[in-house]
């Protein structure tokens, strides 16, 4: 990090899990946050994409030297969709591999996001990302996102706010609206 001391201290891990929308969005505005206080910022899409372009990876390229969108090959539902990332890697333990070995070395926050929905499936085991979380450099932060999340993880985290959806449009109504839900 190049500005002073916005970002110094110790990090923290974060969980923001729940059923309810505005995980993501939640994660997006506190990578912005630090990437605007010139801290560096890995962002790594455990699920997605699903639309051709994302709203915040064609955000990241304003902040190309402090925000990194990372996307995964096996995860988009076509490869095309991975264009505009800052890198993809191949598969899920892949991504996991380089947040532990490379990424996690060249931040300030890292957010695993959608991590959840891969240790729901399996992809991952929760030991390696307690390991993550236990390797992490003392300034760094971590924020995880999730519909589920392991209670050894948020029994482990700093901060855990759970997401409660109160009300929503029908699905007939109102379809997701890019600058809004992608």
């Amino acid at each position: 990090m190049k500005d002073g001391d916005q970002l110094a201290g110790t990090g923290r891990v974060v969980v923001l899990t729940g059923t309810g929308k505005g995980k993501t969005t939640a994660a997006l505005g506190a990578s912005l946050r630090a990437a605007a206080y010139l801290a560096n910022v890995v962002f790594i899409h455990f699920t997605g994409p699903h639309y051709p372009v994302l709203g915040e990876v064609k955000a990241s390229a304003t902040y190309l030297n402090s925000l990194r969108m990372i996307g995964i090959k096996s995860e988009a539902s076509q490869a095309s969709y991975l264009a505009e990332f800052s890198e993809s890697v191949d598969t899920v333990p892949d991504a996991l591999e380089m947040a532990c070995n490379v990424w996690m070395h060249k931040c300030d926050l890292m957010v695993l996001d959608d991590i959840g929905s891969q240790l729901e499936k399996g992809n991952i085991d929760v030991d390696q990302v307690l390991a993550l979380i236990e390797a992490k450099p003392q300034n760094m932060s971590i924020i995880l996102t999730g519909q589920s999340m392991p209670s050894a993880i948020n029994e482990t985290a700093d901060l855990v706010t759970e997401f409660t959806e109160v009300k929503r449009p029908s699905p007939t109504s109102v379809g997701p609206r890019k600058g809004i839900d992608f």
